[in-house]
């Protein structure tokens, strides 16, 4: 995953923040990502953690199981060396 960095008034950020909470979303990060997701798909994304997000969720993986957008491993070393880079 590559991280960004934004810059934005302390208003607007208490306000994602206050949204993200609202909305059940672990970090303002993540809620961020879901508005991109959005906008860029026109998708909208169920709730963060509700029943239809991971019903959502779980099919969006199946969908990149089946493009081939997987990474394998062929250990746990080398997943979490992956997952550290």
């Amino acid at each position: 995953m590559t991280t960004i960095t934004i810059s934005m008034p302390e208003k607007i950020a208490k306000e994602v923040d206050s949204k993200a909470k609202e909305q059940g979303f672990a970090t303002r990060s993540e809620f961020i990502r879901s508005l991109l997701r959005q906008h860029l798909t026109h998708e909208v994304e169920p709730p963060y953690g509700s029943d239809k997000w991971w019903k959502w969720s779980e099919k969006k993986a199946d969908e990149d199981i089946k493009k081939g957008n997987v990474v394998k491993f062929d250990s746990v070393e080398d997943a979490i060396k992956w997952l550290n880079s």
